[in-house]
């Protein structure tokens, strides 16, 4: 019980936070200086702003993380993604790039990158990625959905993952 209230107390803070947000109540410069719980409060702002199909703002959300932290890769994962949804393919990969830097085991962002690169008209280099996502994540279960989806997009490509 306890449980279930802290978690929707926590959902109602970052609602809340993402509405200050986008009405401009609250600058990224005010939210500088924090710890790690409320950085979390702000990734998590970031993704509630993409899930709501608030592409724009949840990029300026994941690039002051970036910056604040650059070198925690979910920050630059999710910048790529936010990146992706604006079509902003260079950006993205550029994102995607910095991602791998601190993690090179990182499916997600073999997978992401490699959808990037594709639909940026680098097909052969997206190809490539699809098939490192599948070699890295192959044996690690916690990257089993983005494993399938690289092999999904390989075999439309009429490419075996190897």
């Amino acid at each position: 019980m306890a449980n279930d209230s802290v978690v929707a107390t926590f959902a109602k803070l970052v609602e809340y936070i993402a509405n200050k947000f986008m009405r401009g109540e609250v600058t990224l410069a005010d939210l500088l200086n924090l710890d790690d719980d409320e950085i979390e409060v702000i990734f998590l702002m970031g993704h509630y702003l993409y899930n709501y199909g608030k592409y724009q703002p949840s990029l300026d959300v994941f690039s002051v993380l970036t910056l604040y932290k650059p070198f925690v890769s979910r920050y630059w994962r999710a910048a790529g993604a936010a990146n992706q949804a604006l079509k902003k393919f260079n950006e993205a990969i550029v994102a995607y790039d910095m991602a791998l830097t601190t993690n090179l085991n990182d499916a997600i962002s073999y997978t992401y990158r490699g959808e990037a690169k594709i639909s940026a008209g680098l097909e052969n280099e997206g190809v490539e990625d699809l098939k490192m996502a599948v070699q890295v994540g192959g044996n690690q279960p916690y990257y089993t959905q983005w494993v399938q989806r690289s092999k999904t997009l390989l075999s439309v490509r009429g490419l075996e993952s190897e």
